[in-house]
């Protein structure tokens, strides 16, 4: 075994500690919850790494308006778009819970590809998300960009709304969502993602910037990555939350990102009757743990 596949060098940047230790942290913390827990951290200076289940599949939930505002902002980098453009918000892209652009409508129908990417990221904007998964082409066009990204382990097949509909209908139904392959990610794959987004490997230096400068925005999740992280403390991230089924099963709660642009976390349950503080504080730990160990 090579000193890289040893060690992992953490977040406070002074010192490599044992992968070997972080897993074992990481493993106290996980078996506190009742679900599956999956977790891979990536230094993004060294690439010492570290994951738990890193290659088991999760449900996204809203983590994926990430990959969806790349894609949109790949599209700017090719001259299909633009940021400063206008986009028309129709009606079958309302969605009324979570959702600025929704409060503004009809009053408002147009608004700019920037603010709708802004608002997608950092407020987790829902009638944002339907509006650009659809003019960009939808499931087809996700499946080629995550092709030509070259990121493996991540799939999106359905607008978010769709996937929460077919969550719904009781426990039967999110046991079969959380099986299901379709919208899902690995830890891996994910960390993988954050690595080539904030190398610039992915769309050009501009719209790298405007991506990170969104995520860094982040208004959701404060009881999650950076919960526990010293104040002040920098994260450039997405959550996801899943709604949860009568009887307590919750499909997924997630958070992913980067810590000081230096360490890209992903963190994911699913299959948890635990309530949203006990979820959120395993994540801030298991993120922490990141950070410190």
């Amino acid at each position: 075994m090579t000193r890289r596949d040893c060690l992992v060098l953490l977040g406070g940047g002074t010192y490599a500690a044992s992968t070997d230790s972080l897993l074992s942290r990481w493993r106290a913390i996980a078996a506190e919850s009742d679900g599956v827990v999956g977790a891979a951290v990536l230094n993004l200076r060294t690439g010492d790494r570290a994951e738990l289940n890193g290659d088991e599949r999760f449900p996204l939930a809203s983590v994926c308006k990430l990959p969806i505002a790349m894609k949109l902002l790949a599209m700017v980098d090719e001259q299909q778009l633009a940021l400063s453009g206008e986009i028309e918000v129709l009606p079958a892209d309302i969605v009324t819970h979570v959702s600025e652009i929704a409060e503004r409508w009809p009053k408002r129908r147009r608004f700019p590809l920037s603010e709708l990417i802004r608002l997608m990221i950092a407020t987790s904007d829902n009638t944002a998300v339907e509006t650009l998964y659809r003019i960009g082409g939808g499931a087809p066009a996700m499946a080629a960009r995550f092709r030509q990204w070259r990121i493996d382990g991540m799939r999106i097949d359905r607008s978010e709304r769709q996937c929460g509909r077919d969550a719904s209908g009781g426990e039967d139904a999110m046991r079969r969502f959380i099986a299901d392959p379709r919208d899902t990610a690995t830890p891996n794959a994910t960390i993988q993602l954050l690595r080539r987004l904030f190398a610039g490997q992915l769309l050009s230096a501009a719209s790298t910037a405007f991506a990170i400068k969104c995520l860094e925005a982040c208004e959701t999740g404060g009881g999650r990555i950076r919960a526990l992280l010293p104040t002040g403390t920098v994260v450039a991230d997405k959550t996801g939350t899943t709604a949860t089924a009568p009887g307590g099963l919750n499909g997924g709660t997630n958070d992913v990102g980067v810590i000081v642009r230096r360490l890209a976390i992903a963190v994911y349950i699913k299959g948890s009757r635990q309530n949203l503080a006990t979820r959120e504080n395993i994540i801030a730990r298991l993120a922490q743990a990141a950070w410190t160990t």
